[in-house]
């Protein structure tokens, strides 16, 4: 759309000699005699003042927003990417698990965690739940025999979309929150201080505005927590 050309035809006639003049002129083509403000010319002006004013204000709702959007991604990022290297061997997710143990006795002032997100192949999720060893709110925490066997069974997989992670210390009334990943991955922090008991979290863009968090955990130093958790929403 060429607005030049659209505004030049909305026009009107030079009181001095008569020849057709554009909305937006000031002086007469063909005499050169001034043209005073005319009431089409202030209504294209105020018009145009009021796109101008739209477009500024439609560029701060996009900084806003974006400003929004990476507000939303605060927290600590992951560690380690665990990449998955097969789907029918999972001795890497044995692997990871193991790994994680050996960085916890090396770095005991920290706390670890190695999350697994799963989801079930069958909709019904009772018998898994009957296996859980704690309700973590949004999900069922599993242990690492019955999320190994899942796998390579079929009935569970890795949960395939971003997730995010948090702990929560009722005590100190606080929460620590790791930017959303993908698929298994290490976390770690040292921001916990003296947390003696926390309760875990998994969140996803299905998820309530705030999950409920789940059973409380008593922390012991040197180890790194296994987080093998199916997904609900």
């Amino acid at each position: 759309m060429r607005w030049p050309g659209l505004i030049e035809k909305i026009d009107g006639n030079c009181p001095n000699c008569g020849a057709g003049t554009g909305v937006l002129a000031t002086a007469c083509p063909d005499c050169g005699a001034p043209i005073g403000l005319r009431p089409a010319r202030m209504t294209v002006a105020a018009a145009l003042v009021i796109l101008a004013a739209a477009l500024v204000l439609a560029l701060v709702v996009v900084l806003l927003g974006y400003r929004l959007a990476a507000a939303t991604a605060t927290g600590a990022p992951a560690d380690q990417q665990i990449a998955a290297t097969s789907t029918a061997d999972f001795s890497w997710l044995a692997t990871a698990m193991s790994g994680c143990d050996a960085a916890a006795k090396t770095d005991a002032g920290a706390l670890h965690f190695l999350v697994t997100p799963l989801v079930s192949v069958a909709t019904d999720v009772e018998p898994w739940r009957a296996k859980s060893i704690n309700d973590t709110g949004s999900g069922i925490l599993l242990r690492s025999d019955d999320v190994l066997d899942g796998l390579k069974a079929g009935t569970l997989r890795i949960y395939p979309a971003d997730y995010g992670f948090g702990i929560f210390d009722s005590a100190g009334d606080r929460a620590l929150k790791w930017r959303p990943s993908v698929g298994v991955v290490k976390l770690s922090t040292t921001a916990a201080g003296a947390m003696s008991t926390f309760n875990v979290q998994l969140r996803t863009a299905r998820s309530r505005d705030d999950p409920d968090w789940g059973g409380s955990f008593t922390r012991q130093d040197g180890t790194c927590y296994w987080v093998n958790a199916i997904i609900s929403h």
